[in-house]
């Protein structure tokens, strides 16, 4: 139970930052910073919740793109540089993710 409770912690901490330079951009509203919040949180019990045998960071990406890849495509219709933005974000946040939450060592 201590790993998942970690894990939506560091995902909330990612969803935060991700979150934050969001608020500075024009006609966003209150439910995209709600959805990419809890995106975030969901992203962080799979990390934990993985049993891939990967790196943490490569679990973090792989895992946050997939997850993150609706949005993507919902954004990429709406707008190129928010999709780019997005990615960018998504690549970062869930290497540092599952970097951090390996370096815990957050095991089954």
């Amino acid at each position: 139970m201590k790993r998942f409770v970690i894990g939506i912690g560091i995902g909330a901490v990612a969803g935060i930052i991700n979150i934050l330079p969001m608020l500075f951009a024009k006609n966003i509203g209150f439910t995209i910073y709600l959805s990419t919040f809890i995106t975030w949180l969901i992203i962080g019990f799979f990390i934990v919740s993985s049993s891939l045998r990967l790196n943490g960071t490569l679990k973090g990406i792989l895992i946050s793109v997939l997850i993150s890849l609706p949005s993507l495509i919902f954004t990429f219709a709406s707008t190129l540089y928010g999709a780019i933005w997005n990615i960018a974000w998504v690549l970062i946040l869930g290497a540092v993710t599952g970097s951090v939450l390996d370096k815990l060592a957050v095991r089954k």
